[in-house]
């Protein structure tokens, strides 16, 4: 079930510093160092999920809202657990939100390549009718100090409701 991150701040904190020096979330991070996740106290900049199964943190969904064109962009996703389906769940139901309840008319967001992640990422872009807008070449230094290559998506809400009409 999707919640806002801010009522479990300290569940989320303590979970993200297991993942610090974790080669398996080395891509989540997206840099050569690792800071303290910052919680918003308000939903202007940034809307911010947690996943949550009787009532313990499985995973974390965020975004950043640009109010001046009415978009988001920097989709964060992360699975704490190796529970793919109930996360998935609540991952969809936070994309169907996007669209749908808070009306934004495009979504914006990156993978770095080799991430186990990007086959999902580009099964969701077919699936809501997004596409690839293309790969930024050693774009971006992870922690193990090897540059990894970006790809860039976007899916616009026409699209997105296209997609979901014509399933």
């Amino acid at each position: 079930m999707l919640e806002p991150a801010i009522k479990y701040k300290d569940q989320l904190e303590k979970l993200q510093y297991d993942i610090w020096f974790n080669d398996k979330y080395k891509y989540w991070v997206c840099d050569v160092y690792y800071e303290t996740m910052t919680i918003n106290e308000n939903t202007w900049s940034k809307h911010q999920f947690v996943s949550v199964i009787d009532d313990k943190v499985i995973g974390y969904i965020a975004y950043n809202v640009n109010r001046s064109d009415n978009s988001v962009d920097c989709l964060s996703v992360m699975n704490f657990t190796d529970d793919k389906m109930a996360f998935g769940m609540d991952l969809r139901q936070a994309l169907k939100d996007i669209f749908e309840k808070y009306k934004f008319r495009k979504l914006n967001f990156c993978v770095v390549i080799g991430n186990p992640i990007e086959k999902s990422y580009d099964k969701m872009i077919k699936k809501y009718g997004g596409r690839i807008i293309g790969t930024k070449k050693e774009d971006v230094k992870l922690i193990d100090g090897e540059y990894y290559d970006k790809k860039i998506y976007e899916i616009l809400a026409t699209e997105y409701f296209d997609a979901i009409k014509n399933r």
